[in-house]
């Protein structure tokens, strides 16, 4: 199994280095100078712009900067953010819970809404529960998060009065409060992710129905309750847990548009206000940490499915 997860570690090397060269590329394409918008467009002088440049190391060749960012980032030096003042690392760490909230929350509402829904569309083939399952899946795949989080927010917020229309509140202050913050944009992030883990769920389990075991349990007496849950459920979460893992990275990244929405001080939102600052190693340091947080998170997924299915093994 060591041996496996070493394998896996090493196989980022080569994921967080493409990574992180596309990110820096893509940063100095963007049309924008951040010393301008330092200086002030209106007040800028050429003499000014020079020595803001010189400061931030922009008067450099490209592949000087992209040299030295990527010598500090192996010593875990993400620079200094340009509009903060501060280490990028603090910068992004401080709005980290926010999103990692968000996601977590999506993802687990996502799974307790979908596998049930997915179960029960199986054992029911060709019923109007199952055309119903189906016709919300397509629906909820249909439906644009940003689109749905207006449209909640003017239900559920301005016309209702149930839930507040934006912000965030820590853990800290009551889980009642942090949770009421949050049930409206992670419904509106992960509804789509519902509808495709609800599919999944339905072909692995009916996949897992037409298995011979599965005749062979019941044949045995076994309950009908034994049979869906304790046998076929098990071996079709395998495939279940992969899309959740993939469904994961989705969410996270998706994050971006919906912490907008909901003006949510999170990383994604951190990611919007440091391009329009042209912002460069902010940009740079979050993207870093989203797409390292997605790697881990699939790492976890495949050393699962051991737990998952007694009968893989990492050998």
């Amino acid at each position: 199994m060591w041996a496996y997860v070493l394998r896996r570690v090493l196989a980022f090397v080569p994921t967080m280095f493409f990574v992180v060269t596309l990110v820096f590329l893509l940063t100095r394409l963007v049309p924008g100078d951040p010393a301008g918008i330092l200086a002030g467009h209106q007040l800028a002088t050429e003499e000014l712009i020079a020595q803001i440049h010189h400061e931030l190391g922009l008067d450099k060749p490209m592949i000087v900067q992209y040299w030295i960012w990527l010598r500090n980032i192996l010593h875990g030096d993400f620079g200094t953010s340009i509009f903060f003042n501060q280490p990028v690392t603090e910068v992004v760490m401080s709005r980290l819970p926010v999103t990692l909230s968000l996601t977590f929350v999506s993802l687990l509402l996502a799974l307790a809404m979908s596998i049930p829904l997915g179960v029960l569309a199986a054992t029911r083939r060709n019923t109007l529960a199952d055309t119903t399952t189906m016709v919300f899946s397509v629906l909820g795949v249909s439906f644009p998060p940003f689109w749905l989080g207006f449209m909640f927010i003017l239900f559920f917020s301005l016309t209702l009065g149930w839930l507040p229309t934006s912000g965030y509140r820590p853990m800290s202050m009551g889980i009642g409060v942090w949770l009421r913050h949050l049930i409206l944009p992670s419904v509106a992030l992960g509804l789509a992710q519902i509808a495709l883990l609800t599919r999944t769920t339905r072909a692995s389990m009916l996949e897992v129905l037409s298995r011979e075991y599965i005749t062979t349990a019941r044949s045995k007496g076994l309950s009908r309750t034994r049979v869906i849950y304790g046998h076929a459920l098990q071996n079709a979460m395998v495939s279940v847990v992969t899309v959740a893992g993939l469904s994961f990275a989705v969410i996270l990244g998706g994050s971006i548009v919906i912490e907008n929405v909901f003006a949510l001080p999170g990383v994604g939102r951190l990611v919007v206000d440091a391009a329009l600052r042209r912002d460069y190693p902010v940009i740079q340091g979050a993207v870093v940490y989203l797409v390292g947080i997605s790697l881990l998170v699939n790492l976890l997924v495949d050393l699962s499915y051991a737990l998952i299915n007694p009968r893989i093994t990492y050998d």
